[in-house]
């Protein structure tokens, strides 16, 4: 009896324990096993800084679930007095959605200028649905630390043709407890135009005074030489202050652009000819780019009846700044008739083209004239003879 009590509490005591193990299975995953698919992080997890610093880090999250979500961001934990943000495509945000990959973003940490010396941790969490992720970041705050001001393009290269202004955002900021102005400059090659001026404003600056511990962001508008040629150039700035001298390179990387004219020598687009003659005419292609012209064809438009021939119909090349010239061979209608006639000439590569109107006016034939003139004086004759020989009777 005693044995068969034991063996039912055994049973009874196995089977809640396989209820209590299947309970929590079939329980959310905890933060642990959640981080596996969220996670943040970030280069420099520990900064040390001073009071009153304004201190922006660069943050980067990452999914791996394989399915895009929206993530909550928010401070999980912020020393009494300080202030933070998120910051993403230059606005404050407390939302992100992040696909199957990485999206980053900055937060900017506010000290108190009355902030006592030590070691402080700002967490900052990540979650979406029973997805989680924590990042701690420290910041070492000491009094006598002299941090250098900076001067930082958001990207340092860009790339267009010769015809292109080139905008850099670049940032200014004044790591000092006290407020500088800066001197803002460029030493460039002849021909190539560096103007300043603040965000969103147009009026070109010289120099900028920046508040203790802030940041200015500026337009560095480069505007290349017209006849620049393809290749990459390197842009050095500054900005100078009495405490600070700051330097930094941007990079422009010219492809190049294709133009081109049609014209003569002279520039004159007009001709002289008579029904029935071939006329030869300079036809002049000038490449007015930056990049070389290669396999430059040639073809026309001509009224009915008459003929364009060109000494060759092809330019193997012609390099910038160049020109070449190709005699064509206009050939009107026999029978035109005295009058202005347009005719077109085309010239084109895969890249580019252009085309030009000739004014070409026919007039009447020499021959045809002295035949007139042969014509009348016979008539003038005849009638002379006629009248002197009949006027008697």
């Amino acid at each position: 009896m005693i044995k068969r009590t034991f063996i039912k509490k055994l049973k009874s005591a196995l089977l809640l324990v396989l209820a209590v193990m299947l309970t929590f299975s079939m329980l959310p995953a905890d933060k642990a096993s959640a981080a596996q698919g969220l996670s943040l992080y970030t280069t420099y997890p520990s900064i040390a800084t001073r009071p009153g610093e304004n201190v922006e880090t660069g943050i980067s999250i990452t999914n791996t679930t394989g399915t895009n979500m929206l993530v909550n961001l928010r401070f999980a934990s912020l020393p009494e007095g300080w202030s933070a943000y998120i910051e993403g495509g230059g606005k404050i945000i407390d939302k992100i959605y992040v696909g199957n990959n990485t999206q980053t973003f900055s937060l900017t940490v506010k000290i108190p200028n009355n902030v006592q010396q030590g070691r402080y941790t700002v967490t900052l969490e990540a979650l979406s649905g029973n997805l989680s992720d924590r990042l701690n970041l420290e910041y070492f705050v000491k009094d006598d630390i002299d941090n250098k001001s900076q001067l930082q393009a958001t990207y340092t290269e860009l790339k267009g043709s010769s015809d292109t202004t080139f905008d850099f955002e670049v940032k200014l900021s004044n790591n000092k407890n006290e407020a500088q102005t800066f001197s803002l400059g460029s030493d460039v090659q002849r021909g190539w135009q560096v103007k300043f001026s603040a965000q969103y404003d147009t009026k070109q600056i010289a120099s900028i005074s920046i508040e203790p511990n802030s940041t200015s962001t500026l337009k560095v508008s480069v505007v290349p030489p017209a006849n620049v040629q393809a290749g990459e150039y390197i842009i050095p700035i500054a900005a100078t202050s009495a405490a600070d001298t700051l330097a930094t390179e941007l990079k422009v990387i010219i492809t190049g652009s294709y133009a081109m004219e049609v014209t003569t020598p002279t520039g004159r687009l007009n001709a002289e000819t008579t029904a029935g003659r071939k006329t030869p005419i300079d036809i002049q292609i000038q490449n007015t780019g930056s990049t070389e012209l290669r396999g430059v064809k040639l073809t026309s438009w001509k009224p009915n009846g008459w003929d364009v021939e060109f000494e060759k119909d092809t330019v193997d090349s012609i390099a910038p700044g160049e020109s070449a010239t190709v005699k064509a061979y206009i050939t009107s209608d026999e029978k035109a008739i005295a009058g202005d006639y347009v005719v077109s000439i085309y010239a084109e590569t895969p890249e580019v083209k252009d085309s030009a109107e000739f004014r070409v006016m026919v007039k009447t034939s020499t021959i045809w004239g002295l035949v007139g003139v042969g014509v009348i004086a016979l008539l003038v004759a005849g009638l002379y003879w006629i009248f002197k020989t009949y006027g008697r009777r």
